[in-house]
């Protein structure tokens, strides 16, 4: 029987090439073998249309009756506010799936999903990683210049498939770079299957 999980982002257009990767490697991680596709029906097109729980639960939830795991994964972008709003919808999710073997998570990137391509890659020795970690607009301020040192802006959504899949290959640098977000997707993965 197959295990189906789908992850929600913001946009798929270019969060689908780095989330379908991450999720997938975090699933492999926890020994779960499972069918993973990013929603694209919705596309929401920004976080606050991602985080209405009104439209995940019509547009979603009940549109995807085979899923078994839903993972709405969306950017912080340095509001701190937005882990409540998560929160709130993962508990009002989880609480009204039927049948109650299907889970809903929310977890955000922090910042922004790009960072994970970073996390998995060698960097210039004059970037920080904590000043990565903290910019609120980290795709703008590292990853286009990272873009642009690895000569990938000319490649479809600025190489973001081939950074990833890159990125990918070094797991356990992302895990250690980035335990407020792939490492609690991980444990909470873990413990609700």
């Amino acid at each position: 029987m197959s295990y189906n999980v789908l992850v929600i982002p913001e946009d798929f257009t270019k969060d689908e090439h780095i989330l379908k990767p991450l999720v997938e490697r975090i699933l492999d991680d926890g020994e779960r073998k499972a069918h993973v596709l990013v929603c694209r029906d919705p596309n929401f097109q920004g976080v606050d249309a991602a985080l209405d729980l009104n439209t995940l639960r019509s547009m979603v939830i009940d549109r995807y009756p085979m899923v078994d795991l839903f993972i709405l994964l969306v950017d912080r972008d340095g509001k701190a506010g937005r882990e409540h709003s998560a929160d709130r919808i993962e508990k009002t999710l989880s609480g009204e799936m039927k049948p109650k073997t299907r889970r809903f998570l929310a977890e955000l990137a922090r910042q922004e999903v790009e960072v994970f391509v970073l996390a998995g890659h060698d960097l210039p020795a004059d970037w920080s990683w904590k000043d990565i970690r903290m910019d609120a607009d980290v795709k703008n301020t590292f990853f286009k210049r990272f873009v642009a040192l690895r000569g990938t802006s000319k490649q479809p959504h600025e190489g973001r498939k081939k950074l990833m899949g890159e990125a990918i290959a070094n797991w356990q640098r992302i895990k250690s770079r980035c335990p407020e977000d792939v490492g609690a997707l991980l444990t909470r993965i873990s413990q609700r299957l």
